[in-house]
């Protein structure tokens, strides 16, 4: 049966991007008026978390709590403090300023692994010229607990979304971009003792047709099982826009349409974690009960 996606929020100006769920709330981006805002998972009021936050997109939550997001205006990822400051982590890599982060996830160890793409529309104030390579880049802490940058893949062009397996042992990254004219994919890199990555598998690979490339999968999240449930599509080429559930071996299991278009994150949520908060291109948050749960990191 298909889930039903009744809309919870917005429309809003722009695009909302990023969502992630802290254990009560779930908090998601605005990225034309810079905003963060929370919604109670109790009540449904919404409230804004935070302003001026520079095309904030990817956001996510650390097992111990820390809140990290994607300030793609900025070319930067910042942490967001309990104390309701704002912190910003490294920024250079090879002694220069990275590209614009899109995605982010965070794993047990407090290590924010993002993907660090171009992007047409330039930074806000920084004229600096991107990186010659577009990656998937990690930020750690050395051995005075200040932020590094190490880069994790060698061979991509048109990183997305990002995620860690439950065992952090495989990293799934969404590739490609649906203007190019390449087929865009879903590769599992096997995540080695140093923190370097080896070679890719292609698990799912979106095809193309007389309209154009297909839309990729722009965000995805766990479910309990361990399987990526992710968004993707669009109305522009293609079977238009679904959810759908692809176990570590590449097979879909589930595919569900969605009734809006240009999906942009998903993330479990609500007291059972079996509720999907999608973002969307639209400007709108939806939400659907499903019979699947969300993983409980930590």
């Amino acid at each position: 049966m298909s889930w039903q996606f009744e809309k919870v929020a917005g429309p809003y100006k722009g695009p909302t991007v990023g969502v992630a769920w802290d254990g009560n709330a779930i908090y998601f981006t605005t990225t034309v008026d810079g905003q963060i805002f929370r919604m109670d998972a109790a009540s449904g009021a919404i409230s804004e978390y935070r302003r001026y936050q520079r095309r904030m997109t990817g956001i996510g939550f650390a097992p111990d709590g820390d809140f990290f997001g994607c300030q793609e205006g900025s070319r930067r990822i910042v942490q967001f403090m309990k104390d309701g400051s704002t912190r910003t982590t490294a920024s250079f890599f090879d002694g220069r300023i990275h590209n614009y982060p899109n995605d982010l996830c965070v794993d047990k160890s407090g290590r924010v692994w993002f993907s660090d793409a171009y992007h047409p529309v330039p930074s806000l104030g920084i004229t600096r010229p991107p990186l010659e390579h577009s990656s998937v880049l990690r930020l750690e802490r050395d051995h005075n607990k200040a932020w590094r940058l190490v880069r994790v893949t060698e061979d991509t062009s048109s990183p997305r979304a990002v995620l860690l397996a439950a065992d952090e042992k495989t990293l799934y990254l969404s590739h490609g971009d649906a203007g190019g004219r390449q087929h865009c994919e879903l590769r599992a890199y096997p995540v080695l003792g140093d923190g370097s990555v080896g070679d890719y598998r292609s698990l799912v690979t979106f095809g193309i047709d007389d309209r154009g490339t297909h839309r990729g999968i722009e965000g995805m999240c766990l479910d309990a099982e361990g399987n990526v449930v992710a968004v993707c599509g669009s109305g522009k080429a293609g079977p238009g826009p679904h959810v759908i559930v692809i176990a570590p071996t590449g097979a879909v299991l589930e595919s569900h349409p969605l009734p809006f278009d240009m999906p942009m994150r998903c993330a479990f949520g609500g007291t059972d974690l079996s509720d999907l908060f999608v973002t969307s291109g639209e400007g709108t948050v939806y939400r659907a009960k499903t019979h699947r749960k969300g993983m409980r990191r930590g």
